[in-house]
């Protein structure tokens, strides 16, 4: 007969040690099981030092040419009054945050959300870490943060008085939020009350700075841990066991943004919420796997006909109905078919005069848009850039956290390949590769 022997460390490890007879011989044989805790990521696997993140924003610096009450990190960020009258953004260098406010007794909401949705890999666990203020329970107010928008995503929110971790589901063709009250949370109720229900004994106070955590598997029908970080030490709070529970995904996507909101249903006072620090992390790294495409001026070229006037050659932008996806810029190529020096130059969100029209690309998520002369160009960011001389063709690889996203409002980024001709009367062609993240 075998004897088994479990052994449980202090650190919440439990050891099994199987005997069985082979041959005659008693041959021990090895095993190792996890207690539930932040030791181990969302899959069960034991945490390393590994992550790889995703996304990043820590609100340090105070741009001059950014008025404080207006978006101060508007590459990555979109801040808007979404809906009513009254709402505001405040940015605070000295406090490293953005705060969103609604004004007394009005209706409106305020939301701060990034421009991309951060992309998850089957098979790796997704940590989502943010600190924030969140305030006083308010009657008439509700606050959330997380990763999330209006169809789908994971958040805490304060609603009046009552406490809840939230999943948003656009799984049945609407969205749907299934709220977990404080006094439901099956793993650490955080109320004070020690106990089985709070086993820290931590009291939470909303209107003081906290540190959030969510981690979830996704692959349709995975987990998802809620937490809080006090003192140096992660507490989950409540855990949602999605396999063998629900008979649909429990969310449409897992590529989703980060976001704050606040919002007043026309009877609360004025209020605040205070967004500080946000990061994405995939634990286990991530492998760069999905469809790589080609888009070009497909045999076209555009005549930049004038020196020193910066024209559209070729644009992407995502899908209105694909902005879940995410697009990795691999390189870009120019070439003049006139033999003529030029300067190429990448923008994000540049204005592109005349018809600058956009299509579907075939198989992708992506629209794609190709010059015409037409097509000059003022404003936007720079990416990247270069120059050819004596008719040497120009290809970059692009290394660039900025990428295609969209605003609060479904409005797509677009990121143009431009040329800047150095003589008259030039001919360019040009393209863009990129990778389709899966």
């Amino acid at each position: 007969m075998a004897d088994n022997l479990a052994i449980k460390d202090g650190n919440g490890i439990t050891r099994t040690i199987k005997a069985k007879d082979k041959g005659g011989v008693h041959t021990p044989e090895h095993g190792f099981s996890f207690a539930d805790s932040m030791a181990i990521d969302a899959f069960a696997r034991l945490r390393v030092s590994n992550p790889q993140t995703l996304f990043d924003s820590k609100q340090i610096f105070d741009d001059a040419d950014i008025a404080n009450n207006v978006e101060n990190f508007p590459l990555f960020f979109d801040n808007q009054q979404t809906s009513g009258a009254g709402t505001a953004t405040a940015f605070d260098v000295d406090r490293a945050s953005t705060t969103l406010s609604v004004s007394n007794t009005t209706v409106g909401v305020r939301v701060r959300q990034t421009r991309e949705r951060f992309n998850y890999q089957p098979g790796k666990s997704q940590l989502c870490v943010f600190t924030a203020i969140f305030g006083a329970n308010a009657a008439g107010i509700t606050r959330r943060k997380g990763l999330f928008d209006e169809s789908n995503g994971l958040f805490f929110q304060q609603s009046g008085t009552i406490l809840s971790v939230v999943r948003r589901s656009f799984a049945t063709g609407a969205a749907v939020d299934v709220a977990v009250t404080q006094a439901n949370w099956n793993t650490d109720k955080l109320d004070g009350t020690g106990g089985a229900g709070n086993p820290s004994g931590i009291n939470l106070d909303l209107s003081k700075s906290q540190i959030f955590f969510i981690d979830f598997e996704w692959l349709s029908v995975g987990r998802v841990r809620y937490g809080l970080v006090v003192d140096g030490i992660p507490h989950i709070c409540h855990e949602l066991n999605n396999a063998n529970s629900l008979d649909v995904a429990y969310m449409s996507t897992p590529n989703l943004p980060v976001r704050a909101e606040i919002s007043n249903d026309g009877s609360g006072a004025a209020s605040t919420f205070e967004d500080i620090c946000s990061t994405v992390i995939s634990e286990g790294g991530q492998h760069d796997t999905g469809a790589i495409h080609y888009l070009s001026t497909d045999g076209t070229h555009v005549d930049a006909n004038v020196a020193n006037t910066i024209y559209a050659v070729v644009g992407i932008r995502l899908r209105p109905t694909h902005l879940a996806a995410d697009i990795e810029i691999i390189n870009t190529t120019m070439i003049s078919e006139t033999n003529d020096d030029f300067e190429w130059i990448l923008m994000f969100n540049p204005t592109v005069a005349g018809a600058f029209a956009y299509a579907n690309f075939v198989n992708s998520a992506l629209q794609v848009a190709r010059g015409v002369t037409a097509n000059t160009v003022t404003n936007g960011t720079p990416m990247s850039g270069g120059f050819s001389i004596n008719a040497a063709p120009a290809t970059a690889e692009i290394i660039n956290e900025l990428r295609l996203g969209s605003l609060i409002d479904g409005t797509p980024d677009e990121i143009v390949l431009c040329v800047r001709p150095l003589g008259s009367n030039e001919d360019i062609q040009g393209s863009i590769t990129i990778r389709q993240l899966t």
